[in-house]
Formats: C-alpha cells, structure tokens, sequence
C-alpha cells in the first residue's frame, strides 16, 4: 500500500468516527464543545512545545519556509479578490466566507499527516509552519472582514487575538526553550508529551463531529472556488515558490502538505462572529473537508516516492 494512503488512512477514519459519534451515537455539543477546548488551549499547545523545545533547530530552512508561506497566501488572497472583482462578484458577507475558504488551513489534519509520515522531524517543521500560517491568515482574515463590514473593529483585535492564540503561545514557549538553552526537563518533557499525544486524535474527532451535511447549492460557485484555489493553487504554488527558493526534502513536503489541506472549522465561529456568511462557511468547510481525502492522496503521490 503506497505511503501516503497509509498515512492518511487513520486520519480519515478518526474523522469518520467523530462525525458518527455526533450524529448517530449521542454524543451532544456540550462535550464536543469541551473537547475542543481542551484540545486547542492544553493539548495543542503542548504538542507544539514537545516538538521545538529539544529539537535541533540549526539546520531548518526558517527564512524560506517563512517566504514560502507568506507568498503563497498573498497569492491566493489576490486570486480571491480578482475572482470577487471581475469573475463572480459575491455580497461582502460571502466575499469573507470564500476567502476564509481560500486562505484558511485546518492545522490538526496537516500536524497529524506529517506526523504519521515524519514523527517528530516532520512535526518540527510542522509547527514552525503553523505559527507563520497562523499569524498570516489572522491578518489577512481580518482584513477581509475589516474591508467587508467598513469598520476597524477586527484590527482592535487583532494583537490580542495573536498574543493570546494558544498555537502561537506553544510555538513561542517551544523556541525560547530550545534557543535559550534551557530545553525541558525530562519530568516536563515526559508530561507535555503525554499531553500532546492527545491533540491530534481529540482535535481530528472534533472536526469530524463539525461537519455538516445540508443544501449545499446555494453555495456552489463558492465551494467550487474555494477548493480550487486550496487543492490546486495553493499547493502548485508552495511547491514552485519552494523550489526557486531551495526548500528540498522533508521541509519542502511538509510545506506543501500544509498548503494542501482544507480550511479549517474555526472559520464558521469567526464568520459568526463578525459577520460573515456563516450557513456557506459551514458548506465550504464540509465539503472541503470531505474532498481533501480525495486529493490529498493526489498530492502526496506527487511529492512521495512510491
């Protein structure tokens, strides 16, 4: 069986097992709402510490994955604007919905397929992508949002929503501890990986306890967008960027593994919150959800020898 459906084969049916558990075996919001929680602000982040901490950092390509990324969604965001501009004009709340689906990356499936294919090297530069996308996607996201509702309320938000983001947090206390010197001690070290362990199994039932199936064509043209630019813009793009700045090996996979994913479930929250369309959002995330386990293995047959 080639790698990468082995790879992914765990992450689909952990996914399918929280979408069953949800709608067919009464597990209610109240716990899922828990599980997330707990997942993003504990586990998560210890994952993230884990796996910088006492790594050795010398040798990663920072600066090119950090332009790689950035590039890549500057990109897609324009392809998105010119889409909105002269191909498909949207209203402004459903503009925010597809850019959200652009640009927006769901972090758990694409931390848990480097993982399974990578262990901890893979999850190494996993986390440092993370950070970069997470910062990136936040500004860029409240950009749209700022431009969509004619107001400055996203950009008030903004440095507090990335100084109190429990992912940037694990990153951050992850490199100052293995820049400093200081690493972790075996007793903390051993804790957060005990801890870490249960992010992405928790964080991969979650979003399949998110999905949701309804009328999803009266958001066609968006959805099909969406996924054209997540499946086959961004990917195509981080790989060309990639190579023209020398990412090779390991690190240029785990880039383009991390622009190859669909978008991610806390879109539909910030498209709530803040005025987006949130019933397309909700279709958007679904569907690329769904279809990201047909080509993610497109993807991965590309960049992974047979």
């Amino acid at each position: 069986m080639p790698v990468a459906i082995e790879a992914l084969i765990p992450i689909i049916l952990t996914v399918l097992i929280g979408y069953l558990a949800r709608q067919h075996f009464g597990v209610g919001e109240s716990v899922w709402s828990g599980l997330e929680k707990l997942t993003y602000f504990l586990f998560a982040p210890c994952l993230l510490v884990v796996s910088l901490a006492n790594k050795p950092l010398s040798d990663l390509a920072w600066g090119e994955v950090l332009v790689t990324l950035v590039s890549v969604l500057l990109f897609c965001s324009l392809l998105i604007v010119i889409w909105q501009k002269f191909i498909r004009p949207v209203d402004l709340p459903s503009f925010t919905s597809v850019f959200q689906g652009g640009v927006r990356f769901n972090s758990f499936i694409a931390l848990a397929l480097v993982d399974n294919l990578f262990g901890d090297e893979g999850l190494m530069v996993g986390a440092l992508a993370t950070v970069v996308i997470v910062v990136s996607v936040n500004i860029l996201s409240v950009s749209a949002f700022s431009v969509a509702n004619r107001s400055d309320g996203g950009w008030r938000k903004l440095p507090y929503q990335l100084v109190t983001n429990p992912l940037i947090i694990g990153c951050f206390i992850g490199l100052s501890l293995n820049l400093t010197g200081v690493g972790l001690a075996p007793a903390f070290d051993n804790l957060m990986t005990m801890l870490g362990k249960s992010a992405l199994p928790m964080a991969l039932l979650s979003v399949g306890a998110a999905l949701r199936l309804g009328d999803l064509r009266s958001s066609a043209d968006m959805i099909a967008f969406t996924s054209v630019v997540q499946f086959v813009a961004k990917p195509i793009a981080a790989l060309l960027v990639g190579q023209w700045l020398g990412l090779e090996g390991l690190t240029a996979i785990v880039v383009v593994i991390f622009m190859a994913v669909p978008t991610a479930p806390s879109a539909y929250v910030l498209a709530r919150q803040l005025g987006g369309n949130h019933q397309a959002m909700a279709s958007i995330i679904t569907v690329q959800t769904v279809l990201a386990f047909f080509t993610l293995p497109l993807t991965l047959g590309l960049l992974l020898p047979a």
